[in-house]
């Protein structure tokens, strides 16, 4: 008899526990987690929108380096990671970007295992002291009654999830605030393989123990400017040139107090064999970053910070030794507050090689 009783007892539980399960726990798991990173949003996104990076920061990547990981090339939508790992709370998962709103929000799949699936939504938002993150993963069980256990596994799964959030937060924290504090967003950056451009240069030095000022170097250039036309002058029209300006800076441009640049015209046809005062050479070729600027001459080198941060935080190389180089397309007369006589408004191209 106490049996029979021991087994109503254990089927009023099983009863009980299904009906609270059914009636009063959510059909949905929701885990959200925040964030605030003193850094711009541009970096962030940067370091989220690409599954090649977000490896770095990824919970599961902290607790085994050792995993296998399979990841495709192109960043945003599409994008796809897949981890093996012998270590029990890492295991095989997949993750794969869905949609993406550039600088605001990534929308990605998060797979577990063979059963187990999470919607994952990646929200940033600008704040004063950098770029505020809310992670949210959401799952949803299956509707009629098989769905109780998922229910209760939910519930399970809801703090061993809160706290793969907080350390993955924690590490894309920690890392992106390694990145320089400059702010990149809405800068157009197309990376494409440029051909190289015959020039003929002026080489002008700026020895100094500090960095020259602009009023330097447009000084120095407006002298080269002009040995440029008075060697093109003395040709007789016997070398073709365009309207362009290109300026090249060395690599390590400043080392041992000397700032260096050339300055020259772009050119067709043979080269010249009388050279005085001038070099034939010219642009490099291959990969380059290329960004166009119109704004005044004075503020190009913000645009330079502005793209060393795009390539530190997106991972791109520098090519070692390479220049890199202005195309100037045209220019304008300086607005009557200009601080510099010759803060000429320019439309100019700026290249970057790269690997």
């Amino acid at each position: 008899m106490r049996w029979f009783l021991g087994l109503l007892l254990l089927a009023a539980m099983i009863a009980g526990a299904y009906g609270y399960g059914r009636f009063f726990m959510s059909n949905d798991l929701e885990v959200t987690r925040t964030i605030t990173i003193e850094r711009p949003r541009a970096a962030v996104f940067a370091m989220m929108n690409d599954l090649r990076i977000a490896k770095e920061w990824s919970p599961y990547y902290a607790r085994d380096p050792d995993a296998e990981f399979a990841i495709s090339e192109q960043p945003g939508p599409g994008q796809t990671m897949r981890w093996v790992s012998d270590v029990r709370e890492v295991g095989r998962g997949r993750m794969a970007i869905v949609d993406t709103t550039e600088y605001e929000q990534i929308e990605a799949i998060l797979d577990k295992g063979d059963n187990v699936r999470f919607d994952s939504r990646m929200d940033l938002r600008r704040v004063d002291t950098g770029t505020h993150v809310t992670w949210t993963l959401t799952a949803a069980c299956r509707e009629g009654w098989i769905n109780v256990p998922c229910r209760y596994m939910n519930l399970v799964l809801q703090n061993t999830i809160r706290d793969e959030l907080d350390e993955g937060l924690a590490r894309l924290k920690t890392l992106a605030e390694q990145l320089p504090a400059v702010d990149f967003e809405g800068l157009e950056i197309i990376a494409a393989p440029v051909a190289p451009m015959d020039v003929i240069f002026v080489d002008l030095t700026l020895a100094s123990g500090t960095a020259p000022t602009f009023a330097d170097r447009a000084a120095a250039e407006a002298e080269g400017i002009n040995a440029l036309n008075n060697f093109f002058a003395s040709t007789a029209d016997a070398v073709t040139r365009t309207n362009e300006i290109v300026r090249v800076f060395p690599a390590n441009n400043g080392a041992n107090g000397r700032y260096s640049f050339s300055i020259g015209y772009p050119f067709s046809g043979p080269a010249p064999q009388r050279l005085i005062g001038v070099r034939v050479g010219q642009t490099p070729s291959g990969a380059a970053l290329r960004v166009e600027y119109e704004g005044r001459r004075s503020q190009i080198p913000i645009m330079y910070q502005r793209i060393h941060a795009y390539m530190q935080a997106h991972r791109i190389s520098a090519r070692p030794g390479a220049e890199a180089w202005e195309v100037v397309h045209s220019t304008t007369p300086p607005p009557p507050d200009s601080t510099y006589p010759d803060d000429a408004i320019e439309r100019t191209e700026i290249f970057f090689p790269i690997d």
